[in-house]
């Protein structure tokens, strides 16, 4: 009965087990399919809570999206940029946003609200560094899982911070460097009181980060609370000695990482303080001021195992100090006072030291100590920036046999380094020699003795000559080598291959030269190879890469690429797939064949073919077969045909450059947003696209680079290409054929190029609300007038507006705006008085062709950086002796005043112009004579860049580069007006003061300006003669004196100037022969020459010695007159004159009708004559008779 009993009851409780096993099934796979569903991608509220992310700049009431910077909302937000996700749930545990919004401009700074996060229910990790400040940090309480937290570099305050810390319990790493928490300007108590407070409520903090502060000793007991810490960094605050430091340490018993760097611990115990800290195993004290007594004590920190006193004054004397650290790996003891013969003994019982940087002292060579097991762990030496006698290495390095890692990088080496002296580091594994200017080719040729190598550096060496032919190939464990920017030259050695572990090679920045042949192809593993501005012939085919399968990179800018020798081999099959090709090309062929091998890849993310000459239509292909590519720049080669979008997204691509190649048809505007929704740059400027601008751009919210200059673009700019949602910095329309008005949003603009269209209408005043730095409108149709809101763009650096319509004065506070360097408003109809800069710090200033009047009474300051003034062709009356004196301490280079009506004397004050290149005065009323003084200037520009933008900032000796400044000038030489711009503008000089009131003589002083090279002083009044100084103009290439009353000779000397081109000096009153006919003198014609009436000799045909008997005849030379060539001159002469007369003869008497008319027209001369003496003699004798 029991049994039985038992038996069923037995039965009962395995129904129920299988029952109950049953039921933990069905859940268990309820459960898995949760948690597969929602692994799927990331989940719906916090994807939204994702793209609802705002940032908020209190100063302007703006908001910003987050989601528009990097986040693709077609996208699992697990795959977003600093988004990390659960792979099981999907839920996201960690964001990264500091990144995000360091990209969006701002004007005071971004604001996050903290409520925005509170969904994100299993977030571990937030990053919210950089941020300004956080909103509604009450609602932090949500944020219940949060372990690491990190607010480094924010603007709030300690009260603010102690805010967003309340309810997040989980808390264990905390990074507060740089937020200002100094105690004498936020108050000591309050900041006391936060730390403390903090520490009462995290009570699992591991990890603080108060670096960089300025936090005091007196602050360091609001630090004991965190008895959990494991980790605490102080670094770069003010802490000045041990108080309180012992006492912080007895509280932290579990620290093991501390960080007290960058603080003046100099001449306290700070190692005694320390004393305590038994569990202390990393430790930093660099750049803290130590002497030997600070750290006496500090092998009473028996567990440390990292040591950091770099930058400290210790000698070598130290070392011994460390003996009491047998735990100790590593030791950093860079940046100290560590000189001569190093002796090791005092490291010798660091038995455990694995790592040892010496780096930035002066040590030559290390004491040997024979048969020392001491330091028989060691794998790392650094010994960068010391004085290495290389007589002395291999010996020095005999007792650190196990070193695996050794860096000898920028060192003063005395003697010869070879590959040799390393040869008994049998474990050594990576080498690194960077920046040594003094080692030489003699060290590669024992490289083949390193045969444990497997990374080699060599870079910035200036090792000059071929790469010697050593034993390369036996390094087969060498697989990184870096020999770059140096000076190789030639070829690569034969022995130069079989390394086949080698899997990146560098050779970029040198000299090679040759074919990429078998060397390369040897090189089985490489999956690197960078070879960029060398001079190496890349076969078009690529078939020395045909063999090398893992070959993922290949960086060869700068070479170049050439067409086979077997265009058989174009249809060769790769083994690799490749993911980045770099090869822009220096190629000097007109055109090659596309290579084929790029039809089989699939994985490329960045391609380079710019300036190959490639021919044949456009490969859209590449878009189609190569989803993830990044970057596609081809610019500057031959593709034609039209440029079609790939049928699918390329979510990945950032950058398209097709620019300067031939390209034809419209761009795709109904999806081309879709496509490409992530395109940050387009590039496809100079090409032959025609259309309208596509309206999608202006949907494409990441874009911050457009160009569509010269092209032959049409119709009106859509308004919306800048508007709201775009990231937009840099538009460039210049150079098509647009029209319409200028659309009025611009954003975030910065630089906006619409130059050259048929723009018209004004100019929007949203303009002058706006982030622009460059701007240029000019060659348009635009009206109206510029308004004085033109001064809110604080920003702006160029301005353009030059051949346009524009009225009305220049305002006032354009030309005082702070960073101003580049205004151009030349050819308008702007009118009143040329404003004052005297507040400004503009560079170049370009007003030609206008209708202003007059000067302002004070134009320039003392400190301005003036390089070109351009006030030509204006209406300006006056004298200009006050701007002068106000450009005398300018370094102007170019100075245009001609075609106004300034009258008065040249002033002195144009000789303190030191710098001065150009000086064009025509066309005006200056009377007086030239300053003598003019001559004295050197009329040479001695700083050519700074025709490219490169300016002196106002009040400071420091440089600036203005981007996009090609600066231009319009002169008159040889008889031409040119526009000289930058590269030819730096070595143009000339004077020209013609169509003046000039008067007296020109000085001989300006025979001084041997650099000039025009001169041009015509239609003046200048008298007197022609300085024989001139002939020292050694450069000139055209002068003119032309249509003055200068007398005497013509210096004959003034034929040695050979680089003359064009010469004139006629309409004068000069005198005697011409310059001998030689030299760049033989081209000029009597133009040169007329209007002198006394003037003779070649080339003009007044004769200086008409009755000069003809010079005595050689009689030896049968080409010239002899007696006999003169009596057959005679005889011709007589029977020519007597046959002319027979015929005349002959021709009245044989017909009547001219025999007639003949002697009628003698009469009718004969009469004539006959009156006139009679009417003649008549008048003469009435005359005598009145007298």
């Amino acid at each position: 009965m029991l049994s039985s009993y038992l038996r069923d009851g037995e039965e009962v409780v395995d129904a129920m087990y299988w029952r109950n096993m049953k039921s933990v099934r069905v859940c268990f796979l309820i459960f898995f399919l949760l948690e597969t569903m929602c692994s799927e991608g990331c989940w719906k509220e916090e994807k939204q809570a994702l793209l609802g992310l705002r940032l908020d700049d209190r100063s302007s009431r703006n908001f910003y999206r987050v989601s528009s910077i990097y986040w693709n909302v077609d996208t699992d937000c697990c795959e977003w940029y600093g988004v990390y996700c659960n792979s099981s749930t999907g839920r996201v545990t960690k964001l990264d946003l500091q990144s995000l919004w360091n990209a969006i401009p701002s004007e005071g700074g971004w604001y996050l609200s903290y409520a925005d996060l509170v969904v994100f229910k299993e977030l571990k990790s937030l990053n919210l560094g950089g941020i300004y400040g956080i909103l509604d940090c009450a609602d932090s309480e949500g944020l219940k899982n949060l372990e690491v937290l990190d607010l480094t570099e924010n603007g709030m305050s300690v009260t603010d911070i102690l805010v967003c810390l309340n309810g997040l319990p989980s808390l264990k790493a905390l990074y507060l460097s740089s937020n200002g928490f100094d105690p004498t300007y936020n108050g000591f108590n309050e900041t006391f009181n936060v730390f403390e407070t903090l520490s009462s409520k995290l009570l699992r903090l591991e990890i603080l980060d108060v670096s960089e502060n300025s936090l005091t000793n007196e602050m360091l007991p609001s630090l004991g609370g965190f008895t959990s810490l494991k980790e605490l960094y102080l670094s770069h605050n003010e802490l000045d000695s041990d108080m309180n430091i012992q006492g912080l340490c007895s509280m932290l018993k579990n620290l093991e990482v501390l960080d007290m760097s960058g603080n003046n611990f100099n001449d306290s115990d700070i190692a005694s303080a320390l004393s305590q800290l038994s569990s202390l195993k990393s430790l930093n004290l660099g750049y803290s001021e130590l002497t030997p007594r600070s750290i006496l004590n500090i092998s009473k920190l028996r567990s440390l195992e990292i040591l950091n006193i770099a930058g400290n004054s210790f000698s070598n004397e130290f070392l011994s100090s460390l003996s009491g650290l047998p735990r100790l790996i590593s030791l950093d003891l860079s940046s100290n006072q560590l000189r001569g013969s190093l002796d090791t003994s005092g490291l010798l019982p660091l038995t455990s030291l694995e790592i040892l940087d010496l780096s930035y002292n002066k040590i030559n060579s290390f004491v040997v100590h024979q048969g020392s097991k001491g330091l028989r762990k060691l794998e790392v030496l650094h010994l960068d920036n010391n004085r290495i006698n290389g007589s002395r290495l291999r010996e020095s390095l005999q007792s650190l046999s196990s070193i695996r890692v050794f860096s000898m990088k920028s060192n003063e080496i005395t003697g010869t380094i070879t590959a040799g002296d390393f040869r008994d580091l049998k474990n050594l594994e990576q080498l690194v020699l960077d920046s040594n200017s003094d080692l030489d080719n003699e060290f590669f040729k024992s490289i083949g003795e390193l045969t444990s190598l497997k990374n080699l550096s060599a870079s910035s060496c200036q090792i000059n000559g071929t790469l010697p032919p050593a034993d390369w190939f036996k390094l087969k464990k060498l697989e990184e080598l870096d020999l770059s920017q140096n000076l190789f030259v030639g070829s690569l050695p034969s022995s130069f291959l079989n390394m086949t572990s080698l899997r990146k090679l560098e050779l970029s920045e040198n000299q090679f030269s040759g074919q990429l042949d078998s060397n390369i192809a040897s090189l089985t593993s490489l999956e690197y190879f960078g070879f960029t501005r060398n001079q190496f012939e890349v076969p078009l085919s690529f078939t020395p890469f045909s063999n090398l399968s893992n070959l993922k990179f290949i960086y060869g800018e700068g070479n170049k690429v050439i067409l086979d020798l077997q265009p058989s081999m174009q249809t060769w099959i790769p083994k690799f797939q490749l993911q980045v090709l770099n090869l822009p090309s220096t190629t000097e062929n007109d055109s090659l064949p596309l290579p084929r091998f790029l039809l089989h890849q699939r994985n490329l993310t960045r391609l380079d073919l710019s300036s190959c000459r490639l021919e044949g239509l456009f490969p859209n292909w590449l878009f189609e077969n190569n989803t993830k590519l990044t970057e596609l720049l081809v610019r500057n080669c031959s593709f034609t045909g039209l440029l079609r979008l790939p049928s699918h997204p390329l979510t990945n691509m950032r950058r398209i450059d097709v620019s300067d190649n031939n390209i034809t048809g419209q761009i795709p505007n109904n999806n081309i947003s879709s496509i490409l929704p992530n395109l940050q740059f387009l590039n496809l400027s100079r090409n032959l696209i025609q259309g309208s601008i596509p309206i999608e751009f202006g949907q494409m919210s990441l874009m911050d680079t457009l160009d569509l200059s010269d092209n032959i673009f049409s119709g009106e700019i859509p308004k919306n290409i800048s508007g709201v949602g775009s990231l937009l910095k840099y538009l460039k329309l210049s150079h098509n054929e647009l029209d319409g008005p200028v659309f009025s949003s611009l954003k975030y603009l910065e630089e906006l190029y619409l130059d050259d269209n048929s723009l018209y209408g004004s100019i929007p005043s949203n303009f002058f609300n706006s982030s622009l730095q460059h701007l240029d409108l000019s060659y348009n149709n635009l009206v109206g007038k510029l308004s004085n809101a033109v001064g809110n763009l604080s920003n702006l650096k160029t301005l353009s507006l030059s051949n346009n319509n524009l009225e009305g004065s220049i305002p006032t506070k354009l030309v005082e705006l702070e960073y101003l360097s580049y205004l151009d408003l030349s050819n308008n109809n702007l009118t009143g008085y040329v404003p004052s800069f005297v507040n400004g710090s503009v560079n170049y200033i370009h007003l030609r062709n206008n209708r202003l009047n007059g000067l302002s009474k004070r134009m320039f300051s003392e400190t301005s950086s003036l390089v070109m003034l351009d006030l030509g062709y204006n209406e300006i009356t006056g004298s200009i002796q006050h701007m002068i004196q106000d450009l005398a301490s300018t370094s102007l280079n170019i100075l245009i005043l001609k075609g106004n009506r300034f009258t008065g004397h040249l002033p002195e004050q144009l000789c303190q112009l030191q710098d001065l290149s150009i000086l064009d005065l025509s066309y005006n009323n200056f009377f007086g004579p030239i300053p003598n003084c003019l001559g004295k200037l050197p009329f040479e520009n001695k700083d050519p860049d700074s025709y490219k933008g490169v300016v002196q900032m106002k009040n400071s000796t420091y440089f600036e580069l203005i981007p996009n400044i090609r600066e231009k000038a319009n002169f008159t030489t040889k008889k031409r007006s040119y526009t000289y711009t930058a590269s030819i503008l730096a070595y143009m000089s000339g004077i020209d003061l013609s169509k003046n009131k000039l008067n007296g003589s020109i000085p001989y002083e300006l025979g001084n300006l041997t650099r000039l090279r025009a001169l041009n002083l015509s239609h003046n009044d200048l008298i007197g003669q022609i300085p024989i100084t001139f002939s020292n103009l050694v450069q000139v290439e055209s002068l003119d004196l032309s249509f003055n009353m200068l007398s005497g000779q013509i210096p004959h000397q003034l034929n040695q100037l050979n680089s003359l081109a064009v010469f004139s000096v006629a309409h004068n009153n000069l005198s005697g022969d011409t310059p001998e006919q030689k030299g760049q003198f033989i081209t000029f014609d009597e133009s040169s020459y007329e209007g002198n009436s006394l003037l003779c000799g070649p080339p003009l045909l007044k004769s200086c010695h008409p009755y000069a008997q003809s010079p005595t005849i050689s009689p030896n030379d049968e080409d010239h007159d002899s007696p006999i060539d003169m009596l057959a001159f005679g005889v011709s002469f007589v029977v020519a004159y007597t046959s002319v007369l027979l015929v005349i003869v002959a021709t009245l008497y044989i017909n009547p009708y001219w025999r007639q008319a003949w002697f009628s027209y003698l009469e009718f001369i004969l009469l004539t004559c006959y009156y006139f003496i009679q009417d003649s003699w008549r008048r003469f004798s009435n005359s005598r008779n009145i007298i």
